[in-house]
This record gives structure tokens, C-alpha cells and sequence, in this order.
């Protein structure tokens, strides 16, 4: 019954960001626009061809028709070329329209932790018709991550606490076992681990773009997937091609702004939740919207001072509330369930949590996952933990700090504070200094490019896509009315934010600074 507290990253994922202050760079090749820190690669990089063959299960089991999978090497340090390798894990579905071709549309959909090539090879990302028509859909497994040099956490190391610690031993126990975790984490993974930084994928994408054979990089990246794009935006301005950012994340904010942000857009959250019942006539939980939050809010504290127990006899804490309030407002569970199951815990029954978590499962008639697909899964909480770690600077770094973090944050929001606080644990502890800093991207020579975003994202709020907007002088920012994550080309279409991006993709043409999609 009881959830860790890490366990809330798989519904509200904190983002951090990353300027790594590298000079930018026309292509790979090119030492007078590089600084000292990238020396010019060698041509085994930037001359490579792909050797393009039929996807094998290691990517998917269920590659769509023409499907075609290869690899392409790049530095694991791209200050020194002449090291050791990592071997990218690619996949490309061609145009439609081989008579019109347009050159190749990267992907990535985000995580950090995520990789894109099975996303392409199964069908799972299309983009819209046009574009799909005129373009390779080309996806790639990031450095470290899926195909492409999964880095590896063995097993039997100590686990996440169950519950945020409220005690200095508590906090210190998190430490030592969180450190053990990601030392053991290091040792096995190697090199690449230091080299996971978005930098360093953006510098990844210019090879694939330059060993794809296209002049400028054409790119659609989702959530995390946008600040790669804005890391390559600033490495090589003059290489952008048509850029859309899906979900976007702003690289003006630091670790604490965005776990900051996701406790409101949470604390929002739940508001239009409580809205939503008392619309509905709804009083299972409170007859008015005050009422609820009150109720919900009172229910927190005194779990976090006396547990209930499931049917398992494991503790239902303030952590596992708040793990289930996220899952309902991201969709994993319905909110008409989570209402059941609160009002029947607000009476101090918590079985009902357990058919919820039946519920968000849903997998007993799905296939069996490969090998590949579960070593990512495994490993995608530390994979998400090397990205961030290196991209951002600002996590507590004592126990004592992150108690005092996890205070204020509590005093914010007493359904989702302290929780998303301890999130920051893996990059408290993490054995690799940051090489990133929040600072926004200018961009400055760069085209222009597409934001898009849903009015109501939990995971990415609209308020980033505004702030970027601002940042970037040529963008246009195009708003999908309604609750989602990743507007375009989605698995809830919207014939308007898909023509608005297609035009921009196949013709060039942007809806303005700021347009609106009715849906």
C-alpha cells in the first residue's frame, strides 16, 4: 500500500535545466566557431553512413511496415574525441512522399530518461499527415539511455525512503543510502555517466543531423525533449532548422523554481478537482470547494502524525495521498475512482487505494516487454537523476538543508510539499558535479520556432512556454485548450494544433506570436 515518495516522479517529473555557457558552433567540423572545450571531431564521426536494416526486437517487437533501425557513434566526450565511444540506438520511417522530401525530422519525447527509437519504429509518434508525408521521421535512444549505452544500477543496493524523513537520522540514513546508490550506480555504468548532460546531447543531434545528410537540424522534441532543442538552439543557432517544443520546460529555472511550480500546478490541480465534485452535486468529500481542500488538507497532516493501514498492513502516509492525487491529475487514475477511494479513507478505509492501483496498471492483456524495454524501465528513475544532476546546480546538499527545503515547501502545500522536496534527494547526493546553470536561451541567428502547449499541463505548465516566448525573439507560441501533455500529433488529436504545426514543418509558416486552438 505504501508508495515512496520517489514513486511521485512517475506523475509530476521535477525538470531542471542547464546553460553549459559553450560557445556556439556552425557543425561539428567546424574549430573556429568551437571553443578549446569541443575540439573539432574527427571525420569517423561526421562522415559516418548508417547502416540502415530492419528493426530488431532489441527496439521493438512491433516495428510498422518500411521501418528501418541503424546506429551512429558519437564521443562520450566531446572534449576528447579521440576516447571512447557510445553507439546511438536510431530508427527512420521514410516520407510519404519521397518526390518531395523535405530532409529528416528528429524526435525526442522527453523524460529526461526516454528514448525516442522504438517511439518511431512502432508507430507510437507519427507527427501529423503533412509532415509525415514530407519528412523521415527519425528517432534516437539518448546517450546512456534504452539502445544507446544504458547506463546500469545494480541490484540490492538500498532503496528510496518510503516516506520523506522528518528527523535528522531519517535524513541522514536518506543520504548515505541515496549516495551508495549512486556511487554503485557509477561504477557500473563507466564514462558515460559524467557525459549524460542535455550539452552533450545537443552536440549528438548535430552529428546525427550532419550524418543524415541535412543542412539543418528539423526537430520536435517533448518536454524534456525541449530544452535539448534549446541547448542545440544555442550551441548552433545557425543550423536550426523548423524547431517545435512540445511541453516546454524553461531553462530559466532552477531546480527548487520548477519542484517550486509543480507543488502549485498540483495545488491547482486539486482545486479544480474539488471544483469539478461540487459542479457535479458531488459531497462525498465536502459540499463546497473550501470544504474539500480543508478536508483533504486536515487528512494529510494527521496521516503523516498517525498512519492508516491497508489490507497488507503497510502504511498509508501523507506521501502515499499525495502520490494519488498526482496520478489522478495526470490521468493514470479517474478522478470518480480516487473519489471513492477518498471518501471511504477520510472514514479510515484505504482498501479502495488498492483497486486503484489495479486500475493504473492495465497492463495483465498487454505484451510481454523486451529485454530492452524493462532494463529502461528499470533504470529510468537514475537515468532521469544522471541527466538533471549534471544540468542543474541548485539541490540541497546536507540533510539538515534538505529538512529545512522540505519545511518550506510543506508550508506551500501540505498535500505535495515535502514529497516533491525529497524529489531532489538523487541530486543531493549524486557524485558528479553539475556542469550546468539556469540562464534563459536567446538564441540569438537562430529561425524561428514553434511552442506549443496545452492551457492545463501538470507536468510542463503553460507558464513555461510564456517565459520561453519571452526568452526567444523569433518563436511563436501556439496554446491547445484543454488538460494534456504533448499537444501535437497527439493520442487525442486536434485537427487545428496539428495543421497549425504541420504548416509551420512543411511550409515555414508561423501562426504568430501567440495563437489559440479552441481544442
Amino acid at each position: 500500500m505504501a508508495l515512496s515518495a520517489g514513486a511521485l516522479a512517475v506523475t509530476t517529473t521535477v525538470v531542471t535545466v542547464c546553460g553549459a555557457g559553450v560557445a556556439a558552433a556552425s557543425q561539428p567540423g567546424d574549430a573556429k566557431a568551437m571553443n578549446t572545450s569541443a575540439p573539432v571531431l574527427p571525420a569517423r564521426f561526421t562522415h559516418q553512413k548508417v547502416q540502415w536494416t530492419t528493426c530488431g526486437k532489441d527496439v521493438t517487437p512491433k516495428a510498422v511496415p518500411g521501418a528501418q533501425c541503424g546506429w551512429v557513434t558519437v564521443p562520450v566526450d566531446y572534449a576528447a574525441p579521440d576516447g571512447k565511444t557510445v553507439e546511438l540506438r536510431v530508427s527512420r520511417v521514410q516520407a510519404k512522399d519521397r518526390s518531395h522530401r523535405l530532409g529528416s525530422l528528429l524526435y525526442n519525447p522527453g523524460g529526461p530518461g526516454a528514448g525516442g527509437a522504438a517511439d518511431v519504429a512502432d508507430g507510437n509518434w507519427r507527427a501529423g499527415g503533412q509532415a509525415r508525408a514530407r519528412y523521415d521521421l527519425v528517432g534516437f535512444d539518448p546517450r546512456g539511455i534504452g539502445g544507446s549505452g544504458q547506463i546500469k544500477c545494480p541490484d540490492g543496493v538500498a532503496a528510496e525512503p518510503e516516506n520523506p524523513p522528518r528527523t535528522e537520522a531519517g535524513a541522514e540514513k536518506a543520504f548515505a543510502d541515496a549516495t551508495r546508490r549512486a556511487q554503485a550506480c557509477q561504477k557500473a555504468s563507466g564514462p558515460v555517466l559524467a557525459h549524460m548532460d542535455s550539452v552533450s546531447v545537443a552536440r549528438d543531434l548535430d552529428v546525427l543531423r550532419t550524418v543524415l545528410g541535412d543542412a539543418k537540424l528539423n526537430y520536435t522534441g517533448f518536454s524534456y525533449g525541449t530544452f535539448i532543442g534549446q541547448q542545440y538552439m544555442k550551441l548552433f543557432p545557425g543550423k536550426v532548422g523548423r524547431m517545435v517544443l512540445d511541453s516546454v520546460v524553461n531553462p530559466a529555472a532552477d531546480m527548487r523554481q520548477v519542484a517550486r511550480l509543480d507543488v502549485k500546478t498540483s495545488d491547482d490541480g486539486v482545486r479544480r478537482y474539488a471544483r469539478a465534485l461540487v459542479a457535479r452535486g458531488d459531497d462525498r468529500l465536502g459540499a463546497t470547494t473550501e470544504e474539500i481542500l480543508g478536508r483533504l488538507t486536515r487528512f494529510a497532516k494527521k496521516l503523516d502524525r498517525k498512519p492508516l493501514r491497508g489490507t497488507d498492513g503497510e502504511e498509508f502516509t501523507g506521501a502515499a495521498l499525495s502520490t494519488y492525487l498526482g496520478m489522478a491529475l495526470s490521468g493514470d487514475v479517474s478522478g470518480r475512482d480516487l473519489t471513492t477511494a477518498l471518501a471511504a479513507a477520510l472514514h479510515g478505509d484505504v482498501t479502495a487505494f488498492d483497486r486503484l492501483d489495479a486500475g493504473a496498471g492495465g497492463e495483465s492483456g498487454s505484451e510481454k516487454p523486451t529485454p530492452q524495454e524493462e532494463q529502461a524501465e528499470k533504470n529510468e528513475s537514475m537515468s532521469m537523476s544522471a541527466v538533471l544532476c549534471l544540468d542543474s546546480p541548485s539541490a540541497p546538499k546536507s540533510p539538515k538543508a534538505m529538512l529545512d527545503t522540505a519545511d518550506a515547501f510543506a508550508e506551500q502545500s501540505p498535500l505535495f510539499g515535502r514529497s516533491y522536496a525529497w524529489q531532489m534527494l538523487d541530486c543531493a547526493t549524486w557524485p558528479l558535479a553539475p556542469t550546468g546553470a539556469a540562464e534563459p536561451v536567446e538564441a540569438s541567428g537562430a529561425a524561428p520556432v514553434l511552442l506549443v502547449s496545452y492551457t492545463d499541463d501538470q507536468l510542463t505548465p503553460l507558464t513555461n512556454a510564456r517565459a520561453v516566448n519571452r526568452q526567444l525573439d523569433h518563436s511563436s507560441l501556439l496554446v491547445r485548450k484543454g488538460q494534456g501533455h504533448g499537444a501535437y500529433a497527439s493520442e487525442q488529436p486536434s485537427s487545428c494544433t496539428d495543421r497549425a504545426v504541420d504548416r509551420y514543418l512543411v511550409g515555414g509558416k508561423l501562426p504568430g506570436k501567440v495563437a489559440n486552438c479552441s481544442r
